[in-house]
């Protein structure tokens, strides 16, 4: 056994009392490390990824209690619930919950579950506001599939002790509320908080259950620069863009927004729609309608124009999905095949291809952003800065497919490696002015630089 693991969790324990549970965070750590823990006595360990699990899971011991940690997508519930963990400690959504009950209904199992409460001053943190939690409260007893047993939070990644106090107290103060209400399934509730930097702090606020990975098994190599043009084997995720890099949707994009836009007295062009690819549909109707006006868009309005764009969207494919990009299937099975997540990042809220994106590419996808998850678009960095912090990796693991200029400062305002694929009509000047680091003419291009 490894003397620094085993020492390292004796230093950790020496701080814990005994009434509050160590979750090793195991996440990206070898079998042989989460074994070493286990012959310290440790069974509680913490994973964020579903396919990193099923590859643990199998090879280590049975009596280990799997707490799952990290952002869970709805169509990863059924297989984390095939794997029996103890602990679904990362439930941020009442959509999520729903699926979690509904499956496990499937199963005839009941799952332990905590609610995930945002109290960082952070949007890319996600959770249940506090008001959302209590709206809620009272459908909780409907859902017979599913024990929630209290509450975790992440607080805010800063310095100021005061700030990560703040967070740590409201939260045990909204636990506390709902304890009130006898929401959840057991006398004392779970109130998962701290990690390895900030769990004193959490301990004195009243936590349960810490979860500490860096203090245990020690930090995990950092390289901060992102991905260089020779270092394309290191990849370990892909954020690929939709409308124009999946999809080859953008001349039916152009013309409905052209359409819509007129059709509300918005003087609007094909060409606006390239130049604005990307950015998220109500922020590209108010800016428009500043420009004609000066005046904030009326409420209620980049709702009719959006639906009028959505219908004419409709109407010019007659319902159907626009055609692949060439080649794009044979770049997303190639990663697949290497074990590298694809995701989805896109300011689309286009449903008739959201909904579509898993029948399209079964199995491909290891998740999505959307308009739906982000308060601020493409040219802003959250959309791709939100799917690095999900996918788990460092940054110069990661890279971004692209082929719009916004989307290219997206990617690079992130800081992460940026491969633009020039499928449109602007020119590859506009797509390198905004600092692409890569610029290829077609898939096919992009795949032999992937593979070379």
């Amino acid at each position: 056994m490894s003397k620094s693991i085993a020492n390292n969790i004796r230093n950790v324990r020496a701080h814990l009392p005994a009434c509050v549970t160590l979750v090793c965070v195991s996440k990206f750590q070898s079998e042989e490390a989460i074994r070493e823990a286990y012959e310290a006595g440790e069974r509680h360990f913490g994973e964020s990824r579903v396919q990193e699990l099923q590859r643990k899971v199998p090879v280590l011991p049975d009596d280990i209690r799997w707490h799952f940690i990290g952002h869970l997508q709805t169509n990863k519930v059924r297989d984390l619930l095939r794997l029996r963990p103890c602990l679904i400690e990362s439930v941020d959504s009442e959509r999520l919950l729903h699926t979690i009950n509904d499956e496990a209904g499937k199963m005839d199992i009941v799952q332990d579950v905590l609610l995930e409460v945002h109290v960082a001053r952070e949007e890319s943190k996600t959770g249940f506001t506090p008001e959302e939690l209590s709206a809620i409260s009272h459908q909780l007893s409907a859902l017979v599939h599913v024990r929630v047993c209290g509450l975790m939070c992440m607080a805010t990644n800063t310095e100021d002790e005061e700030e990560i106090r703040r967070c740590f107290s409201q939260a045990a103060h909204i636990a506390h509320d709902l304890a009130r209400q006898s929401i959840f399934s057991q006398a004392v509730p779970i109130l998962s908080m701290g990690m390895s930097d900030d769990y004193p702090l959490a301990i004195g606020c009243g936590s349960t259950s810490v979860r500490i990975g860096s203090a245990i098994f020690g930090e995990r190599e950092h390289h901060p620069s992102p991905l260089t043009d020779h270092q394309c084997q290191k990849i370990r995720a892909v954020f690929f863009d939709q409308d124009g890099v999946l999809f080859n949707s953008m001349p039916f994009h152009a013309q409905s927004w052209e359409l819509a836009m007129n059709e509300h007295g918005l003087p609007f062009t094909a060409e606006q729609t390239y130049r604005n690819e990307g950015r998220t549909g109500a922020s590209v109707i108010a800016e428009a309608y500043r420009l004609v006006h000066g005046t904030d868009v009326p409420e209620g309005l980049c709702e009719q124009v959006y639906a009028a764009k959505s219908c004419h969207f409709n109407r010019l494919t007659g319902g159907r999905l626009p055609e692949l990009i060439p080649g794009i299937q044979d770049v997303l099975h190639w990663l697949h095949a290497q074990g590298v997540q694809c995701w989805v990042v896109t300011g689309s809220g286009q449903r008739s291809l959201l909904d579509n994106l898993e029948n399209t590419f079964p199995g491909i996808f290891t998740g999505f952003i959307t308009a739906f998850d982000v308060t601020r678009g493409k040219p802003d960095p959250e959309p791709y800065l939100k799917a690095w912090e999900r996918s788990g990796f460092r940054k110069d693991e990661c890279m971004v497919v692209e082929n719009a200029p916004l989307g290219v400062r997206s990617g690079k305002a992130a800081g992460l490696f940026v491969a633009a694929v020039n499928t449109g009509p602007l020119p590859d000047s506009d797509l390198a002015a905004e600092g692409a680091d890569r610029i290829f003419p077609d898939m096919q291009a992009l795949l032999q630089w992937l593979k070379h």
